[in-house]
Order: C-alpha cells, then structure tokens, then sequence
C-alpha cells in the first residue's frame, strides 16, 4: 500500500471541498433573495472553511513529503478503494462543520447526518423547517447535493486524471464503469461528462427562473433536481410551485436517471437510436410509465381524487431516488404505497445519479435466476445472460448478486438496530429509514414520511443511517473493503 498517494489524494480532495465551501458562502452573499431566514453566521463559516483548507493541506503536504524520491506514483487498484472509501468519510466529516458552528441548534450528530444525507444525495434531513435557515446553509445544502451527484471525486479526475488506475477510482466511487467510458482518455471523458452534468443543471435552472420560481429558489431546485438528491427551500418541497415547474422537475429528474455515458455516445453518433438500442433505459422509462398507470388507475378506482401531475412527479421523484415530494404519498392506497416502495428499491439506470440497486442490475438479476430455473430441469443446457445484445460476463454476474446480497443483509441488520435504539417507532417507520439510508432516497414512511423529518431520532439511529448512506452510495464494497486487513499490507 503506498500511502504516500492515498494521504496526497486524500489532501487534494478535502481542499477542493473547502473551496467549494468559499464558492458557497460567496454565493449566497451574491444572490438576492427576498427569504427571511436565520443570519447567516460568517464567523462560524470561514472558521468551517480554514479548518477544512487547513486540514486538506497538512494531508496534501504529507503526501507530497513522503512521495519524495519515490519513483512509482502510480494509483493502484488498491490505493484507488482506499481513497474512495476514507475520501468519502473525511469529506462527510468536513461537509459537516458548516451545519456544527453556523447553527446553534445543530447537534454534532445531527450535522453528520446531514452533511452525508447531500453528499450522498439522499435528502433526508434533521431540519424542522428549511425556510428558517439562511441563504448560505441552504445552498450549501444543495452545492454539496450537486457534488455528490457526479462523485466527489468526479471533479479530483476532472483535474488530477493522469495517474493509472484512474478508470477504476471512478468505478469504485459510482455505477460509472470504466467500460461504460469506451477507449476515450479518461480526461476528456471526464469533461465531457461535466459538461452534460453543467449543462443540464443550468438548463434546468433557467427553465425554473422563468417559470414562478425566483433566482435564489431556480439554483438552489436546480442543483438538486439535476443530481437526483432532493433539498429543497420550502417546508412542503414542491407542493405549492404550479403544474409547470413539477412538470419541468420531473423532466430533468427523468433525464438525470438515464446513464450519463449513453449521452456521450448519443452525441458523439447523433443518432437517437442509441436511446432505443440501450436495453436499461427502455426498461427504466416502461417501469415509469407502468407506474403512473397503476398509480393512476388505483386513485381512481378508490374515488381518491389525485392530480395527474402531481402522480407522475411523484413516481419519477422515486424511482430516480430524488426525494422531492408533492403531498404525502403515504396517505395513498396500499397498492400504490407498494409501487413507490418497488420504485425506491429499484432506482435509476447504471452510470446516473440515481440510487437504487440500478435498472440493469435487477434485470440481470431476473435474467440469472430464470436460468437457474431452467437449469433444474435441463442441467446441460448453455444459457448466457444478454444486455443491449452482448454477453454479460461471468464477473459481472458475480457483483450483481453480491451487491444485492450485501444490500438484502444491510437492509435487515440496520433495521433491527433502529428499532432496538428508536424502541418509540413503529416496525414501518424503522425499515423504511433504513431503505431510504441505503438507496439513497430521503423520504420515508410512517412517522419518518414525507411530511416529516429525520430530527427524532436520536444520535446513535443518526449514525448508523449516515454510515448506510455512504454504504449504499459506493454501493458498499468500496467501504467494507476498508475493514480488510490485506487491504493495507505495504508492497
């Protein structure tokens, strides 16, 4: 292991972050806004902003110290997990501090929680009201969102993309896979996937500015929506904007669950049959609009007057793991709260910034066991799992059921220490937090609904769901792998 690399990374990527914290509090100074929330505290910020830039150099300069005459400064596969899993622990720590010294109210648990809940872009959130808080505190809520959409370590490889290895940093952190990027560097594709990522937030943002939304409310719904994360800057998230804006939001929310790599090749080929020909985005539009039928369908059957806008917002909030909500769809009827519970689970496409297990995942995994059935009764016979019509390896088999293994496990462990800590909460609320936690959605049900919020928990239940926030948002192997003793044998 050469942690020489791994503290210089590590450095690199923590100072980044108190720049974006700078960019943030410049913002939110900049930007008019007619709210009337809390004072922002600039003491309690630029104390944030050197304690992280301070922290982020001292790792930085170790690193660099240590790499001096060091001939091999390659990434390994290796050093590569380790930054990703300790990278995203310092960077929920630091993104944390801003929560801890500007609100006096905020416990030091309380600030985890939230810091992990936008890096990860879950949305769930401890705030009674978000209208009380301060311009500043809310962007930084959606900046650090708008981060951890592409990967905090998406714009480390934008800048720091040629050492080796760097297509494997990126797999590690998120669903993007090196093959996902064909035989382009990993620089330009990397930039190019910044430029789609930017450009559709700005899209979004102008679209909402010219709609009822004001400047400050468009950047802020603009980030989140983009990012598939779910802070807001109203009590009732989108309930009271018009029929316009949900109907914008829920088109640059569908659009942020496709795999960004299928935007890079749609525009490299100009041909929108690629859209056709990729497997996994059929799939992830059928299961929308399936939704949205039964949904539909079930309201009106139960003479439960619910608006079509308003339905469709909701199911596409869901399955691309947004957490924006209208209303409250657990006063829904029982088939269409089991609808969004399949929509959380199932998630987005492979490659976008959604949460879930992934569209391509569960049909892979359908795919496999429906070949093991067939097995029983035909032992000899060669099946091979097809998506986007070629092989799937052997490999990639393995993964998928280890994740949705390790998934199931964490799934049902995390449920049985909330409801030992939270003895007060129903079984309901208590498994749906942690479902919530690990696919990265924010809303939940019972009393942890989406009417509600997360501050009634209490400090242990906060950390055990912020650790599963970042288990399912590195969807957990680049995290466990940490707890392995082999991991950080010296070469």
């Amino acid at each position: 292991m050469n942690f020489s690399i791994i503290f210089k990374s590590l450095g690199t990527l923590v100072m980044l972050l108190a720049v974006s914290m700078m960019i943030c509090m410049l913002l939110g100074w900049l930007i008019p806004s007619e709210r009337a929330g809390m004072a922002v505290s600039y003491e309690g910020w630029w104390f944030s902003v050197l304690v992280t830039l301070f922290c982020g150099a001292v790792f930085y300069g170790v690193g660099r110290f240590r790499l001096r005459g060091v001939k091999d400064k390659k990434i390994y596969r290796r050093e590569a997990i380790a930054v990703v899993g300790l990278g995203w622990i310092l960077c929920s720590f630091f993104a944390s501090l801003p929560h801890y010294f500007c609100i006096l109210e905020v416990s030091w648990w309380e600030a985890i929680f939230e810091a992990c809940s936008g890096l990860t872009t879950t949305g769930a959130s401890i705030f009674v009201s978000v209208e009380a808080l301060s311009e500043t505190t809310l962007l930084w809520r959606s900046v650090s969102q708008w981060l951890g959409g592409m990967g905090i370590l998406g714009a480390f490889l934008l800048i720091f993309s040629g050492e080796s290895r760097g297509k494997t940093l990126l797999s590690f952190e998120s669903s993007i896979h090196g093959s996902d990027l064909s035989n382009s560097d990993l620089r330009t594709a990397m930039r190019n996937l910044w430029r789609i990522y930017i450009g559709l937030t700005v899209v979004c943002i102008v679209g909402l500015w010219c709609m009822d939304m004001s400047l400050f409310q468009a950047i802020n719904h603009g980030l989140t929506a983009v990012s598939t994360a779910g802070f807001g800057t109203e009590d009732d998230s989108i309930t009271g904007f018009s029929d316009g804006v949900k109907l914008w939001l829920s088109l640059l929310m569908l659009l942020g669950g496709v795999s960004f790599p299928l935007y890079m090749r749609l525009l490299k080929k100009r041909d929108v049959m690629v859209l056709r020909r990729h497997e996994e985005t059929r799939w992830y539009v059928f299961i929308t609009v399936m939704a949205i039928v039964v949904i539909l369908v079930t309201h009106s059957v139960s003479d439960c007057a619910g608006c079509v806008v308003d339905v469709i917002f909701n199911v596409i909030s869901m399955v691309t793991t947004t957490g924006f909500v209208v209303g409250d769809y657990d006063s829904w009827p029982v088939l269409c709260k089991q609808v969004i519970l399949l929509l959380m689970i199932v998630g987005g496409c492979s490659g976008s910034t959604s949460g879930g297990l992934k569209v391509s995942r569960v049909l892979l995994w359908i795919r496999s066991m429906k070949n093991e059935i067939i097995r029983g009764f035909r032992p000899n016979v060669v099946l091979k799992l097809q998506m986007n019509g070629r092989t799937v390896d052997d490999q990639v088999i393995r993964s998928v059921y280890v994740v949705t293994s390790v998934a199931v496990f964490f799934f049902l462990a995390g449920t049985m220490v909330i409801c030992l800590l939270e003895p007060g909460l129903d079984i309901i609320s208590c498994a749906s937090s942690v479902l919530s936690a690990i696919c990265n959605i924010g809303p939940a049900f019972g009393e942890l609904g989406p009417t509600r919020n997360f501050s009634i928990l209490s400090a242990p239940s906060l950390g055990v769901l912020s650790m599963l926030m970042i288990l399912g948002r590195l969807e957990f192997i680049a995290l466990l792998v940490l707890l392995s003793r082999r991991l950080w044998r010296r070469y």
